[in-house]
């Protein structure tokens, strides 16, 4: 059970779900959400449980369980995300669902600014622990691919100038030397990290997840055995999860070459997100595009070890114009900084 939307929403945004959701029960085994259909529906779950699964190639009908889905969680927000459905979700059990119509919720971010900054802030914290519980069962993690940077791209063109603006004027610039650990599993996140320039790896211990152990048995040990599962790139945001939701790092990032990182301390952000709620809604929906777009990969992994989430065919102009904007400001964030990037 997830309480994330009772701790993030105000009553004023509860009241508002209340008064235009309408109750939908299922029996088990009722579908939710279809692969590569669009939702027109957001589902809260009220009570019961959803199975979140994908169909490996070439056997439709066999479907991989990826996640289970309890009271509390969101289903159907990959719209408000501009990212595709690519599993199918269905009832476990006898549920009751809250269902609210995406083009009245579309229209409730556009309209209401704080809405907006809390329902996004939500998303992301729903999303975060989706993934966080695939990271903490290092047997499931089967994640290996070098990312293009174009889904980073696509998220940078979400925020405006002033946001950069502000974000360069409150960070500050390190070097990481190669083989670097720059950020360590079982320990805290106290920075919002961008890569600017080199590449990260990405790996998970391989033993279960005892973040007291990893923190206090010393690095050696906790980063004994592990091997990448993710290079990141340029823009990526290293140890987002657990930025957002405060708990240890289920996974080791470390540099594979001389890297350039900018940090933005935990409480100078804070701060400007709860007093802010025009940058937060934009914040928060950058970060939980990011996470949406690792998570279906990992998903896909899960579903089969050689799959990749292909996401060739959902692109449209409007698709590469943002990446298009999105290079754009990320290279302005760059020149803002004094950083020229060495590819």
């Amino acid at each position: 059970m997830t309480d994330t939307l009772l701790r993030v929403l105000s009553n004023a945004d509860l009241d508002w779900m209340i008064a235009h959701g309408e109750h939908q029960p299922l029996t088990t085994g009722q579908s939710v959400l279809h692969p590569h259909r669009v939702p027109d529906r957001i589902s809260l779950v009220i009570d019961g449980s959803l199975g979140e699964s994908a169909a490996t190639q070439g056997a439709v009908d066999e479907a991989v369980l990826i996640d289970e889905l309890g009271q509390g969680e969101l289903v159907g927000v990959s719209p408000l995300l501009n990212a595709p459905n690519l599993t199918a979700v269905k009832a476990l059990k006898s549920t009751l669902m809250l269902s609210l119509p995406i083009a009245q919720v579309q229209l409730k971010l556009a309209e209401d600014v704080a809405f907006a900054a809390h329902f996004y802030h939500a998303i992301a914290l729903q999303l975060a622990d989706r993934l966080r519980r695939i990271f903490e069962q290092p047997d499931r993690v089967r994640w290996a691919n070098e990312r293009t940077g174009n889904d980073v791209l696509t998220v940078f063109g979400e925020l405006r100038d002033s946001d950069i603006d502000w974000l360069t004027s409150f960070g500050q610039i390190e070097t990481i030397p190669a083989g670097r650990v720059l950020l360590q599993a079982g320990r805290p996140v106290e920075s919002l990290t961008i890569l600017l320039d080199g590449q990260l790896a990405m790996s998970a211990p391989q033993d279960t997840f005892n973040p007291l152990a990893l923190c206090f048995l010393g690095l050696e040990h906790s980063t004994r055995g592990q091997s990448a599962f993710a290079t990141l790139s340029q823009g990526s945001m290293p140890g987002i999860i657990s930025f957002l939701d405060f708990r240890p790092l289920p996974v080791t990032v470390r540099s594979l070459g001389e890297a350039l990182v900018f940090a933005v301390p935990r409480f100078t952000l804070a701060t400007k997100l709860q007093v802010d709620d025009s940058f937060a809604s934009r914040f928060y929906r950058v970060v939980a595009m990011q996470i949406m777009e690792q998570l279906q990969t990992v998903g896909m992994r899960l579903m089969e070890p050689g799959a990749e989430a292909n996401l060739d065919d959902e692109l449209d102009m409007d698709d590469l114009n943002q990446v298009s904007e999105g290079a754009k400001k990320f290279s302005w964030m760059l020149a803002q900084l004094g950083v020229n990037g060495r590819g």
